[in-house]
Order: C-alpha cells, then structure tokens, then sequence
C-alpha cells in the first residue's frame, strides 16, 4: 500500500474572523469551532473554553487526553474513518494532507480517574524536551454536565479535535506543499533483511467502568489475536485513543516514528516486512496463545527475519511483548522490544519484568515514576482555575471523580509519565532511562 504526504509548515497561527491560511499563517475562527461542538449534544457551545497556548508562555495545560496533527485526505480515502463517519474505508492509500507547526491538545473534564489524564507546561524544565512545548496549540476544554455519560463524552471530544484538525488542514489546500514524501513498501529488494513491527495498542487492565476504547477504525478491541496492518494504515486514520491518555497520542500515531524510521529505510538497508497489531492479555493463557500467533503471522506472513515491539502502559503489557519476543527468538526471529520500567528507584534488571533468557536485547526509553517539581504558573488551562494537580501518585474519593493534590497552577510534584510528550511507548520523544 503506497501514501504519499503532502507537509507544510505554517509559521504562526491565530484566530482569525475565517479558518483560512494566508502568508504563513493558519488563522481558525472560533465560530467554525463551535459548529462543531453543536454537532454534539453532550456539549454547551457556551461553555465550551478554547485557548492558543504558546511556547515560552507561562501555561499548564491540565486534563490533557490527547493531542493531534492537523491532517486531511487529498485523495485515496475519508478521513478518519469509523469515527467522524459510519462509513468505512481501509486507511492508509492516497494522498494526506499535513501541517506542521501546530497541535491540537484535547482536554476533559470528565475522566474519574487520576491516572487517565496527563498534563504540561509550555516553559520551564520540562518543555525544552517536550515536542509539543515547541509549537503553538490549540487547546480544547468542552465543559459538560455531571449527568453526562462519560463514554459519549469521551467520544464526542474525539470527534470535535479531529473535525477542528481536518477543518484546519483542508485550509492550506490552496498552497503548494513544502515537501512531498511517498511511503511505499510493497516490493522487497532480494538479499536485504526483513524487518517486521509487533505495535501493542491497547490494555484493558486500565479501562474506566469497563469502558473499552474504540481505538480501531473507531471499534473497540479488547480480547482481539494479532492483527496484519499495513503501515500506512496505521499512520492515517486506523488507530487512534479515545479518552484516556496512557503515554502515547494520536499526534504521535500519525508521526509514528518506528514506522516512519523502517518505511524510509525500505529497500536500503532493509526490507519493512510489515506490522502486527496486538493488544495487551490479562490472562497468562491468553497471554501465551497471543505469542503464539503473532510469532507464526510474522514468520509464515510476513517473512520477517527481526522484529522491533513497543508496549502499552503497565506490567502486564510487558510480559506480553516479552512473550511475543521470546517465542519469536524460538522460530529464529530475532526480537528487539521496546519498554518503559515503572519504578525509577530501582534498576532495569529487576524492573524490565522480561524474564525470558533468549529475550537478550531490550530498549528502555523512560521511566514513568521519575518525580520531579514544576514551578508555578500564570495561567491554567484544560480545567478549572482552582483546580488540583493530580500527580499520579494522589488519592481519590467518591467514585474516582475527586482527587487530592496541590492547586494545579501553583508548584506541584509530577511524574515522568503524567507529563505528556515526555514519554512516549513508540519513541516519540526526548527521555531514556539510564541506570547509575
């Protein structure tokens, strides 16, 4: 399956009385925003907060479940599939659309758990190393009854961020693009070395009052075996979060930078086999039947003589990737995964939790429980200003839906993990974990 990127840059961006893109800047009206949110009867366009955060400005930005690209098809396909229309079609074929320069951040109010929302600050520490701490953002915090069901809630934000994303990339339809990139796969160069990708997506062991993302075409995929996508697929509308952040966003999916790395280096000094697709097993027999069989698909389907793995959030996502590797190395693919440790007091030797010996070659790129202090701010975004800053490590009360903590604008304790675009579970970012 072949994709071919169209990218501009834009050089600012505003509001402006039309979304429209002139002189390089990208200007978005409030008014074509709220369109939207009254497409959605869980919102009230009247208190529906939209802000443009800047990098260097004295900002939080709280509540945080996700963070988008600006992106729209120009031909080959709709976008995003499955969610912004019943429709489906097969991503990842055609030409996109894609701005870079700006990011949208999705904020909820609604995520009765402390460990389902991220935030970040647009200066200090931490956003020298953050990508999205870099460029302007568009942050969007729909406020909704107490009443409303949180599943349509979640939903109904996803479908708002990424209309506002199509809307804005459909504007710079007019200019000629920057630079153009074809992605394409199909044919192997004989005597190369075939490269396959194992993309764990999703774990249930964190799901909301059994509540499971639609993050497939916009299904849910709890208990689903490995999966053959194209990677293509993957990049333009196939997979996307939905509510809850859990160290990896849509804006890194569609930026995916393992797929990105094998795609450009098809051909040259390797041949990318292809991807599957699992999710996380909370049942060890699941667990083993799952490695099972994404070992077979990467050897009897793709061919593949390696394979990289990346993991989910938690330990049992772990063990899954360490399964798969392991029976992968059995079959004499060689297995490089991808993890992050939980615990930044101890060492990696106890805490990678893959225990396999033939399992011999491990990546960690960060540690979630890595504590640090953030400075006071001048403004807060993504909630309330008298609002509390869950750490991750901060209790919680009647039903999840209250926590404790410090007021979120002022200085607070944060983790590695709760500071999104610090760590990523595909390698979108900055941090690694070094053992002293």
């Amino acid at each position: 399956m072949k994709l071919q990127i169209e990218t501009i840059r834009i050089k600012d961006f505003q509001f402006g009385a039309s979304t429209e893109y002139r002189d390089g800047t990208l200007y978005v009206s409030r008014g074509d925003i709220l369109d939207f949110v009254r497409q959605e009867s869980c919102f009230d366009p009247e208190a529906f907060n939209i802000a443009i955060a800047r990098p260097g400005d004295s900002v939080r930005i709280i509540n945080v479940v996700d963070v988008v690209q600006p992106r729209c098809k120009v031909s080959g396909g709709i976008d995003w599939p499955g969610v912004l229309s019943e429709e489906q079609q097969i991503a990842g074929s055609g030409v996109t659309r894609v701005v870079e320069g700006v990011g949208l951040t999705l904020c909820q109010n609604n995520t009765y758990w402390s460990r389902k929302w991220g935030s970040y600050d647009m200066n200090g520490e931490c956003a020298a190393i953050n990508p999205y701490a870099r460029m302007p953002q568009l942050v969007i915090e729909p406020l909704t009854s107490a009443d409303t069901d949180f599943r349509a809630y979640r939903e109904a934000v996803r479908r708002v961020g990424f209309r506002i994303g199509v809307l804005l990339a459909r504007a710079t339809l007019g200019t000629v693009p920057e630079r153009v990139e074809l992605l394409d796969n199909e044919n192997r160069v004989p005597g190369l070395p075939g490269i396959a990708y194992s993309y764990q997506i999703y774990s249930k062991q964190y799901d909301t009052h059994n509540y499971r993302e639609p993050m497939v075409y916009g299904n849910a995929v709890p208990d689903t075996f490995p999966l053959v996508m194209q990677p293509t697929e993957i990049m333009d509308g196939a997979i996307s979060p939905c509510g809850g952040f859990r160290c990896v966003t849509t804006y890194e999916i569609q930026n995916h930078p393992i797929i990105m790395e094998l795609m450009r280096r098809h051909g040259k000094d390797l041949n990318f086999a292809g991807v599957i697709v699992t999710v996380t097993s909370v049942e060890a027999k699941h667990r083993s039947l799952v490695a099972k069989m994404a070992a077979s698909l990467l050897r009897e389907v793709l061919g593949a003589d390696g394979v990289i793995l990346t993991k989910g959030v938690g330990g049992a996502s772990t063990l899954d990737v360490g399964a798969i590797a392991s029976e992968a190395e059995k079959i004499g693919i060689r297995a490089v995964p991808i993890i992050q440790i939980l615990n930044g007091k101890s060492n990696l030797g106890v805490e990678c939790l893959i225990s396999e010996p033939n399992v011999d070659s491990i990546v960690c790129s960060g540690t979630y429980y890595h504590n640090f202090t953030l400075a006071p701010v001048e403004t807060l975004l993504g909630g309330p200003k008298d609002a509390l800053y869950l750490s991750g490590d901060d209790g919680v009360i009647e039903g999840h839906r209250i926590a404790t903590g410090d007021p979120a604008v002022g200085q607070v304790r944060s983790t590695y993990m709760k500071q999104v675009g610090l760590m990523s579970q595909i390698g979108y970012s900055y941090g690694k974990a070094v053992d002293y």
